[in-house]
C-alpha cells in the first residue's frame, strides 16, 4: 500500500516537472521563475538548532543568547541568498552527442556559460534515471565549462537527451537550489551490430566494365569539395591552397568489387535481427575498403564507400 502511495506522488510531481518544464532549443538561461530552493538535511537541523537556542535565550533571558542565535540565523539567510544567487542567469549553451550503437552509451556533452562577473562554484547536473552521474562543476567568471552526461542506448532511432536537474547547495549546504531544464537535443542510436551470416559476394549485374565513382585508390578522376566525415589523407592540400575551400582527390573503382547488402538476404525473420546482421556487413565492407550499396524497403543507397557512406547507411538502419 506505501509503495503504491509513494509511486502515486513520485507520479504527481513528475507531471509537475514536465509541466513546468516544457522541451525547448538551447540556449537556455536559468530565470527567476524556473529556480527553486528548499532547505537541506542539515538545514532543517540546523533550524532546529535555532529554535531550541532562541527557546533557551528566552528562558533564561540571555542577551548573549540572543544575539548569537539572529547572528546565526542571518548568516544562514545570506547562504540562501547566495545559493539562489549562485545559479540565476546560467546559460545552457549547447548539448550534442555523437551517434552510438545500441547497447552502448551516448554521452551528451552539456556546455555551461557564465556571463556573470562572479565565480559559479559546485555547479551539478544529474538526470533521473541514471545511475552514478553527478557531475559538478566550477565555473569562473566569464567562463564555460563542458560536462558529458552518459545515457543508457538501449534501443536503436532517435535518443532525446533527458531532462537536466541543475543544483547547487554553496556555500554552506543549508539550502539547494535547483532548477530543471529540458533540452530538445537528440542523438542517433545505430543498431547493434551483429549476426552469424557471412558478408555476400560481390554482385556481377553484367557492368562490370562501367567504373563506379568512390572514393578509393584505382584510377584519379580529379577532385571534389570536401565532405564532412572524408578523410584527412584524400586531401589535396596543393589544390586546396589556390582554392577558397578544400579538394578532395576522386577515384574510381570497378564495379566488380561492389556488392549490394540486402535487407531481403539478411537471413533473419526478426526486423531487428536482420538490421543488426546490416549494420554488421556494413563495418566489414568498409573495414576491408569495399564498395558497398544498401538496399532497405522503399529506399536504396547507391555503392560507394568512405566514412560518410558508412555513417549514411548506418543512419538508414536507424531510422527504418
Amino acid at each position: 500500500m506505501t509503495g503504491v502511495f509513494s509511486r502515486r506522488i513520485e507520479a504527481m510531481i513528475a507531471g509537475f516537472i514536465r509541466r513546468r518544464t516544457p522541451t525547448r532549443s538551447t540556449p537556455m538561461t536559468i530565470g527567476r521563475r524556473r529556480l527553486y530552493i528548499l532547505p537541506t538535511r542539515s538545514g532543517a537541523i540546523f533550524a532546529v538548532l535555532l529554535v531550541v537556542m532562541l527557546l533557551g535565550a528566552t528562558n533564561y533571558s540571555n542577551s548573549l543568547g540572543f544575539a548569537l542565535t539572529f547572528w546565526l540565523a542571518a548568516i544562514a539567510l545570506v547562504s540562501m541568498h547566495h545559493a539562489h544567487r549562485n545559479l540565476l542567469g546560467l546559460v545552457l549553451t549547447r548539448v550534442s552527442a555523437a551517434p552510438v550503437f545500441a547497447g552502448g552509451h551516448a554521452r551528451f556533452k552539456i556546455t555551461l556559460d557564465n556571463t556573470a562577473r562572479r565565480a559559479r562554484r559546485g555547479v551539478r547536473i544529474s538526470a533521473p534515471g541514471i545511475e552514478g552521474e553527478d557531475l559538478a562543476a566550477v565555473i569562473a567568471p566569464g567562463g564555460r565549462v563542458d560536462l558529458q552526461l552518459s545515457v543508457p542506448a538501449a534501443r536503436r532511432g532517435h535518443l532525446a537527451c533527458p531532462r537536466l536537474r541543475v543544483e547547487t547547495i554553496v556555500p554552506l549546504g543549508l539550502f539547494r537550489a535547483w532548477s530543471w531544464l529540458a533540452p530538445s537535443a537528440q542523438t542517433l542510436v545505430y543498431p547493434q551490430p551483429a549476426g552469424p551470416r557471412p558478408r555476400p559476394a560481390p554482385a556481377d549485374d553484367g557492368d562490370a566494365a562501367t567504373p563506379a565513382p568512390a572514393r578509393g585508390n584505382d584510377e584519379f578522376l580529379g577532385h571534389r569539395p570536401y565532405i564532412r566525415g572524408d578523410s584527412l589523407r584524400e586531401i589535396d592540400w596543393k589544390a586546396s591552397a589556390r582554392t577558397d575551400g578544400l579538394l578532395v582527390h576522386e577515384h574510381t573503382r570497378r564495379s566488380a568489387n561492389t556488392l549490394w547488402l540486402d535487407y531481403a538476404h539478411a537471413g533473419a525473420r526478426d526486423p531487428e535481427a536482420r538490421l543488426s546482421q546490416l549494420a554488421r556487413w556494413v563495418l566489414d565492407a568498409e573495414r576491408d575498403g569495399l564498395t558497398y550499396g544498401l538496399r532497405l524497403p522503399g529506399t536504396a543507397l547507391a555503392p560507394d564507400a568512405g566514412r560518410g557512406h558508412r555513417e549514411a547507411c548506418l543512419r538508414a538502419l536507424a531510422l527504418l
